[in-house]
């Protein structure tokens, strides 16, 4: 690691101007979406399932865990975005490593805190012991956040200082979706391999998960690593900050909220992230009571499929529009037009086919979302002076939990008035359990297509009303950035 003269450090930093990353170093930042989806894709596929069919907690407690830690979320997330900007720490002041420490730190205790869900003791009644059940997923779900947003936030927030061009931020993204693809693959095949009856198959496939975690941090290290040039800019930071007179939480929040783009932004965001929750939340409903196969492999391929084989067609499609916003749209009538199907298809091949368009679209939002985000976060840096991406991607690290919660709720709200009950995991066991099979299976399709398609369409129309971003205003954010030295 070469080192730094920290008295000349303004000198250094106009000794180095910004170059363009190499491709294995854009390669291992993007394998943090490798590793992200690697855990959030089997919590988010079976979370709710295991705690309500296999575990067979009340659908209520399971419900109202997931509310509680989304209310803890609008307090965590946003907090600590707001903190990570405030705090001051001595490995900063010396060394100029700023966000890669706190990667470190949030990374490996999330894998654990995700393990602690499914090590509920199984020796705990669903009934007589439910109160201690819940307590036990509430005091997880919430270490599980904690630990996540600390490193999400950390390493989400180096993208648009360590990838400066929008052909730069494309091309990193590219190696985020596509390893972020892989992610979702091994996460879908490799842990649910140890998944079956019983509440010891999920539990070992949690510990497989934190093994296979620790081996995928280690590929994102050289990506999120600070080198000589961020941390000469940290060091000046650190300099300046120590005159600034802090910012309170409550006036940051109305700052951030009084931003009308980046407010469109967070909006079409929570679209796409809580609709492709409930895509993952349904899937283990979809398999065992709709299609009634063991085919979960076998639909999450499809969708992956089609998220993977569209990846170049966006690449294409964003360098030749070379307009963010329109390229996320397109995205997003894509997913939309993946639900009518969901609504009414009873065959494989017909879930296989809709989930294939739905990964096409996946891919476009998913491919776009960061570079749409830097183009934000440069538009503030211009307005205000100052780069803060660490307590606007707080609030956006808050609407990915966010959608997790209002997965639940949806769930909760379509299985109670649709009667489908807790403590059942195949179709027999429905049959035998409910005295209308029809609608519970219709309560499945309406969190699985028909609330998710809504919210798509209200959250598009909102980003493509109000969000006023354009190709020339990016342009010329760019110049004046590299004129601030920022």
């Amino acid at each position: 690691m070469s080192e730094i003269n920290n008295e000349n450090y303004e000198n250094n930093i106009e000794d180095m101007p910004y170059k363009e990353n190499p491709w294995y170093i854009k390669a291992s930042y993007g394998s943090r979406e490798m590793f992200g989806q690697w855990i959030t894709i089997v919590f988010g596929s079976f979370g709710i399932f295991f705690y309500k069919q296999v575990i067979g907690l009340d659908v209520g407690l399971t419900t109202a865990a997931f509310i509680i830690w989304s209310i803890w979320n609008a307090v965590n997330d946003p907090l600590t975005g707001y903190l990570m900007e405030k705090l001051h720490m001595p490995w900063e002041k010396k060394k100029g490593f700023r966000r890669f420490p706190w990667i470190v730190l949030g990374a490996i205790p999330w894998l654990f805190s995700y393990l602690m869900i499914y090590l509920v003791p199984l020796n705990w009644d669903p009934v007589i012991d439910r109160w201690k059940i819940f307590i036990w997923l509430l005091v997880s779900l919430c270490l599980y956040d904690l630990f996540y947003t600390l490193y999400d936030v950390n390493a989400i927030s180096l993208y648009p200082i360590k990838f400066q061009s929008q052909k730069e931020r494309r091309s990193a993204q590219m190696f985020g979706t596509l390893l972020g693809i892989l992610g979702l693959s091994l996460g879908f095949t490799i842990p649910t391999a140890f998944m079956g009856e019983g509440a010891k198959t999920y539990q070992t496939a949690a510990w497989v998960s934190v093994i296979g975690g620790v081996i995928l941090f280690s590929f994102m290290l050289p990506g999120v690593f600070e080198d000589k040039r961020l941390r000469l800019l940290n060091l000046q930071r650190s300099k300046h900050i120590s005159s600034e007179v802090p910012q309170n939480f409550l006036k940051s929040a109305r700052e951030v909220f009084s931003n009308r783009r980046f407010v469109m932004k967070v909006i079409f965001f929570f679209g796409y992230q809580a609709s492709v929750a409930l895509i993952n939340g349904s899937a283990a409903f979809i398999v065992a009571f709709i299609i009634r196969k063991d085919m979960f492999v076998v639909l999450m391929a499809a969708m992956l499929g089609g998220a993977l084989l569209s990846v170049p067609l966006w690449l294409y499609i964003g360098n030749k529009l070379n307009d963010n916003k329109k390229t996320s749209i397109l995205g997003a009538i894509c997913m939309i037009l993946s639900y009518i199907p969901m609504i009414f298809v009873t065959t494989p091949i017909g879930w296989i086919l809709a989930l294939f368009l739905f990964g096409a679209g996946l891919g476009g939002q998913w491919f776009m979302d960061p570079p749409t985000m830097g183009d934000v976060l440069d538009d503030i840096a211009v307005k205000t002076g100052k780069r803060q991406q660490s307590i606007y991607y707080g609030y956006q690290s808050f609407i990915i939990r966010f959608g997790e919660a209002f997965k639940a709720i949806t769930i909760g709200l379509a299985h109670y008035f649709t009667h489908l009950p807790s403590g059942v995991e195949t179709y027999d066991e429905l049959v035998a359990n409910t005295d209308n099979v029809s609608l519970a299976i219709f309560g499945i399709r309406i969190h699985t297509a028909i609330v998710p398609m809504i919210l798509v369409i209200i959250a598009t129309f909102l980003f493509w009303k109000y969000y006023d971003l354009t190709p020339e205003v990016v342009a010329e954010n760019k110049k004046k950035l590299a004129e601030m030295n920022l």
